[in-house]
C-alpha cells in the first residue's frame, strides 16, 4: 500500500512537472481559497491532485509536512495534529500506526 500511495504521488509531481501549472479546472472560490493559504497554482494543483482541499492542505503545511508525508499520514488516518505530535515524538509512520494500533499515544522526547 505505501509503494502504491508513493507511486501516485510521483505520478502526479511528474505530470505537474511536465506542464507549467495553472488553476486550470478550478473556480473562483477554490483559488481564492488555495490563494489565501498561500499556495501557488502548481502546489494547489498537486495537494488537489493528491485529494486534498485547501482548508486540508494548510492544516498539514502547518504542522510541517510536505505533500508526500501527508499523504503517507492520511492513508494510515492521522490528522495533522495527531501525526505532528508522533512525529515530533520520532516516529515514522509504521511505527506509530503500530504503536497506536496497541493503544499507546506518543511521549514527546527531549
Amino acid at each position: 500500500m505505501k509503494k502504491l500511495g508513493i507511486a501516485l504521488i510521483a505520478l502526479v509531481l511528474s505530470a505537474c512537472a511536465s506542464s507549467p501549472a495553472t488553476w486550470k479546472g478550478m473556480s473562483e472560490r477554490d483559488i481564492a481559497a488555495w490563494k489565501d493559504i498561500g499556495f501557488n497554482a502548481e502546489q494547489a494543483q498537486a495537494w488537489k491532485g493528491a485529494g486534498f482541499n485547501a482548508e486540508q492542505s494548510s492544516g498539514w503545511a502547518k504542522a510541517g509536512f510536505n505533500l508526500e508525508n501527508a499523504q503517507s499520514w492520511k492513508n494510515q488516518s492521522f490528522n495533522p495534529e495527531e501525526a505532528k505530535s508522533w512525529k515530533t515524538s520520532g516516529f515514522d509512520v509504521e511505527t506509530a500506526v503500530e504503536s497506536r494500533d496497541q493503544g499507546l499515544t506518543p511521549v514527546k522526547v527531549e
